[in-house]
């Protein structure tokens, strides 16, 4: 999943990791702040019927439908491989959403709107949405994505009394597995051997797992480098980390040399480091 933001911020991960940043306490702290701003500012009461009870059911109503909505069209885009752009979500999202309020409005007894209202109601729904989510990119995304990375593979199965206890071969050389490797990059927790490629991406660094899911960590590549072990990978390009455990093979073609990971991904590298990455890729085939 890649979102795609108006101010060019981008959300890149599984759909799990969407619902969990839908749940995060700053999106739902920024959802109830914006229909806060609706019961102060009472923009829609010249449409909706007398009754405060029936004004807040409306809006209510039209909040959820305004997300339900908005989720229903992003897995839609999802689902079809394609990157979502949040325009094409929350314009069709405002037009659904004022139908709705405006029918359920005339329904519980409110008035109805000429072309003009129409046009004075969407324009304002357009701007009040556009505020938002501008809000959601410039100030909140950065806190909520590096806090949604989905913990796919669990650090331990086996019970404390097996983790404690150690396991000998016949020979009684002690056979207790080493405990895997919990490094925190760039604020996120995550196991050393799920790390498989790191990306420079503008202000973010992306992060690639072995199980083929990623997620936009904010910093720079140099700080996610450092806070892992040398002797686990190597940077390759100015923009790019890779791992040891991913390397599948080593290319030379016309553009250059390419490396080529286990999942097929081909990253560039670059012309000054080209030595010394084929003999840290022909020492790390022979020992795998």
């Amino acid at each position: 999943m890649h979102i795609i933001f108006l101010n060019g911020s981008e959300f890149r991960g599984n759909w799990r990791e969407f619902i969990r940043a839908l749940w995060h306490p700053l999106f739902v702290a920024l959802i109830l702040a914006m229909t806060g701003i609706i019961f102060l500012v009472r923009p829609y009461d010249h449409i909706m019927p007398e009754g405060v009870i029936l004004r807040t059911l409306i809006v209510t109503s039209s909040v959820v439908v305004y997300l339900a909505f908005s989720v229903f069209l992003i897995s839609r885009i999802a689902h079809a491989k394609r990157r979502i752009f949040t325009i094409t979500v929350f314009v069709p999202a405002n037009i659904v959403t004022s139908l709705w309020a405006v029918r359920i409005s005339v329904y519980a007894g409110g008035n109805g709107l000429d072309a003009v209202g129409w046009a004075q109601l969407l324009a304002f729904n357009f701007v009040f949405f556009l505020v938002g989510e501008l809000i959601l990119a410039s100030f909140l995304l950065r806190h909520i994505v590096p806090e949604t990375v989905l913990q796919t593979y669990p650090i331990a199965m086996q019970s404390p009394s097996d983790l404690s206890g150690a396991m000998e071969d016949e020979e009684g050389h002690d056979k207790t597995p080493a405990p895997p490797q919990i490094l925190e990059v760039l604020g996120k927790a995550v196991l050393l051997d799920q790390i498989w490629h790191l990306k420079a991406e503008e202000h973010y660094v992306l992060l690639g797992l072995c199980d083929g899911t990623s997620t936009l960590l904010r910093g720079r590549l140099a700080d996610a480098i450092a806070q892992v072990p040398p002797e686990a990978g190597l940077q390759v390009h100015r923009s790019h980390w890779v791992a040891k455990s991913a390397l599948a093979d080593l290319e030379r073609r016309r553009e250059g040399w390419r490396l080529r990971l286990h999942n097929g991904t081909d990253i560039p590298v670059a012309r000054n480091r080209q030595t010394d990455v084929r003999i840290w890729v022909e020492d790390a085939l022979q020992t795998a």
